[in-house]
């Protein structure tokens, strides 16, 4: 199968070539030709196998280039790292709610469920690729995977990323724009290819950054005049969504095997929103034949998504990015919503020219036809950071399940969409285990407003991230993954900061290059 950018569709190349790009060369992304169909029997078939064997099936129906002995093993590696059997397990919260757990990987993060998976193929990409360019008699080629972050992909891709050959990885991290255990996950990480860079700004700004770096000519041909390139490990690369599509699926079939529904049936998903990636992915498995009957767009406070889906206008003009309790999704250009456009219009030049909009006029709006397909798939809604805290405290007292901010989200407008359709089973992403977000956690458990300032709350104000995660966890009887618990025991590595212009990140970047 080939891939092509969402710009223009002569521009197409294999998986492998994709995923060492990461982005198309005229600044699209990459689509697959097709979107392959899933049969029935095959659903039937899958909903007997592991997690890894189902993932396998579906990169295989992606005729991904890579032979089924390596693929396999490279799938089966990446999953070992998870401590759930199950590696997506889903769990019945309440009602037709159910949540399929995405946190049980070694950052504690949905992220891990591309980002154990996509490095290992990266690296076998690179390894072929330098295998071919020594019998020619050529130098090794190295990359440097560049990654803006909103909180949790920066530390599953430094995670997933870690020591591997031939490979540098930088992250960029909105300074005081992701929670106090998201950065202290990132700035202890400690292998030896690593860099981390808190900018003076906000996601936005350094999704901007990374995108106007790639797109440098002159900087990329000074890192090809000494044998790198660049790639990204944001949900912008293609490699980045495959594997999510796979628990979509996976959550399906288990509400198969539990008799909740049979093969056929409909489900709806909810997915919290921000990147427009993870939600992205729901709506390929429902393309190649999950039977979502709908797919809940889920807004915090920074609603662009909802604006967008209610009134066919995506505008950034006069809107400020707003700080919330899930600032994973704490960002205004919606990268990968350029894919769903695509989709939906089937036509590069049409997407080429809403894009440039983007670019110059600071909003777009899509024709009336396109609005109305996106009608028919999506349906949106937003909560408040207050309801956000509030809504968490309601399902533990209700449920005694207690979930992250992001996860609130999303069940807040999955519990307001089953009010209206009863019937159906709806699955909601459970994007991050509750603990990497314990102040806001201890908040909502407490009734504190979130404007409130940790130090302005008598029992925070001595503590730190961990110490409240403590707190939370003797005051529910809740579990730490060991993973965070041990956070405050490691050493500080990363506490640069950096400007938010490309030019003063791209002299970092030369820096790393040169050793």
């Amino acid at each position: 199968m080939r891939y092509f950018s969402t710009r223009d569709a002569n521009l197409n190349f294999s998986f492998q070539e994709v995923i060492l790009k990461g982005i198309a060369p005229d600044g699209g992304l990459f689509v697959p030709e097709k979107i392959p169909a899933l049969s029935m029997d095959e659903l039937e078939k899958f909903s007997s196998l592991p997690y890894r064997e189902v993932a396998f099936h579906i990169f295989k129906k992606f005729e991904v280039d890579i032979d089924d002995e390596t693929l396999k093993f490279l799938l089966s590696r990446a999953f070992k790292r998870f401590n759930h059997p199950e590696v997506a397990p889903v769990v019945h919260l309440k009602e037709k709610i159910f949540l399929v757990e995405l946190f049980h990987g070694p950052t504690s993060a949905f992220k891990d469920m591309a980002l154990q998976v996509m490095p290992l193929l990266f690296e076998f990409s690179l390894r072929e690729l330098n295998r071919k360019r020594e019998d020619s008699g050529e130098p090794a080629l190295h990359y440097m995977i560049l990654v803006a972050t909103s909180g949790d992909t920066g530390t599953a891709a430094l995670e997933g990323f870690k020591n591997l050959e031939n490979i540098e990885i930088t992250v960029l991290y909105p300074k005081g724009g992701v929670s106090d255990l998201q950065e202290l996950q990132m700035i202890t990480q400690d292998g030896f290819n690593q860099h981390v860079y808190g900018i003076l700004g906000d996601f936005d700004d350094a999704q901007n950054a990374v995108k106007f770096i790639f797109t440098d000519r002159k900087f990329t041909q000074y890192l090809e005049s000494i044998n790198y390139k660049l790639s990204s490990a944001n949900s912008i690369n293609w490699g980045r969504l495959l594997p999510q599509v796979v628990y979509y699926i996976t959550s399906y079939l288990h509400l198969v095997k539990k008799n909740v529904i049979r093969v056929g049936e409909p489900v709806t998903i909810a997915v919290p929103t921000g990147n427009f990636g993870n939600i992205l992915a729901a709506y390929y498995a429902k393309e190649m034949g999950i039977p979502v009957e709908k797919l809940i767009c889920a807004s915090n406070e920074n609603k662009i998504l909802y604006d967008f889906f209610t009134a066919g206008v995506y505008d950034l003009r006069n809107r400020k990015l707003i700080k919330t309790p899930s600032p994973s999704m704490d960002i205004l250009i919606s990268s990968n919503l350029e894919r769903l456009l695509y989709h939906v219009s089937g036509e590069t030049e049409y997407v080429r020219k809403i894009m440039t909009d983007l670019r110059e006029k600071k909003f777009f709006e899509i024709e009336k036809s396109i609005f109305e397909k996106l009608g028919e798939i999506f349906y949106p809604g937003w909560v408040t950071n207050d309801e956000t805290l509030s809504f968490l405290n309601k399902i533990f007292r209700e449920t005694s399940y207690l979930m992250d901010p992001h996860t609130s989200v999303g069940v807040k407008i999955a519990e307001e969409y089953s009010a209206k359709n009863p019937a159906i089973p709806i699955i909601v992403a459970s994007t991050a285990h509750w603990a990497k977000f314990g102040i806001d956690v201890y908040k909502a458990l407490h009734s504190i407003p979130y404007a409130r300032d940790k130090n302005d709350i008598p029992e925070l104000r001595e503590k730190s991230g961990i110490e409240v995660v403590r707190m939370v966890a003797e005051q529910t009887g809740k579990s730490i993954p060991e993973n965070i618990n041990s956070l405050d025991k490691k050493k500080i590595i990363h506490n640069r900061t950096v400007p938010k212009e490309p030019l003063k990140i791209e002299e970092e970047l030369k820096k790393i290059v040169e050793g």
